[in-house]
C-alpha cells in the first residue's frame, strides 16, 4: 500500500472517533475532514464514494444511532479495501 493511501486510512480512522454530537464538534470534525480529503487529492489517492458519504453525513449519523451504524460498517468495509 501506497504511503498516500496509508496515510488516508490511519486519518479516516481518526475521524471515527471524533465526537460530533454537539455543534462546536460537528464543525471541527468537517473542518478536519476537508483538510483529510484535501491531503488524499494532493497525494493522488481517489477516496472510496463510501467515505465521502460517511464524511458528509456526520450531522445524520449523530442524530440516528442506527444510521451511524450502518454507515459507519460501509466505511469500515471501504476501509478495508483500501488496505488492499
Amino acid at each position: 500500500m501506497s504511503e498516500a493511501k496509508a496515510r488516508l486510512v490511519r486519518e479516516l480512522t481518526h475521524l471515527m472517533r471524533l465526537p460530533t454530537g454537539d455543534k462546536l464538534s460537528l464543525q471541527a470534525f468537517y473542518a478536519e475532514a476537508q483538510a483529510v480529503l484535501r491531503r488524499a487529492k494532493d497525494g493522488g489517492v481517489v477516496v472510496p464514494a463510501a467515505a465521502v458519504e460517511w464524511i458528509s453525513t456526520a450531522e445524520q449519523r449523530a442524530k440516528d444511532p442506527l444510521s451511524s451504524a450502518t454507515q459507519t460498517a460501509g466505511l469500515v468495509a471501504a476501509l478495508r479495501e483500501l488496505e488492499g
